[in-house]
């Protein structure tokens, strides 16, 4: 696994079932139009490292990642188009990442939001 710029920032990562419910009932909600929402994720903020050591622990395998550098990226954006067009992204991982969804869960609390672990572990299940 490889994590861009450093592993000790804080991220916000949402479940992708839980951002299509959220979605759906916003679209659903129409004094919801012409507002702007964050998306609810799990108030549990983790860094990269965090987040592959819980997954590590989960799919019970080594932690095992490596930690690209600026300037390994400029090198290598050099000869993949991916990684150069990844570059656009890189001022968010240099720094924490955090999503504020208090608007979304106080107009919507009953929305249960999937934690980092359950969303892993609904993962590793439907992988056996």
């Amino acid at each position: 696994m490889k994590v861009f710029l450093r592993d000790d920032t804080l991220r916000s990562l949402i479940y992708t079932p839980d951002a299509s419910r959220a979605m759906a009932l916003l679209g659903n909600t129409p004094d919801a139009y012409g507002q702007t929402w964050h998306l609810p994720s799990d108030d549990q903020r983790l860094t990269y490292r965090q987040f592959i050591e819980l997954a590590a622990d989960i799919f019970k395998v080594d932690p095992d990642y490596t930690v690209i550098k600026n300037w390994q990226l400029k090198l290598g954006g050099l000869f993949n188009k991916t990684i150069r067009d990844a570059a656009e992204l890189l001022p968010r991982y240099k720094v924490d990442n955090i999503f504020v969804s208090n608007k979304f869960k106080q107009r919507f609390p009953a929305f249960e939001v999937t934690t980092f672990r359950q969303g892993l572990t609904a993962i590793r299940d439907e992988k056996r």
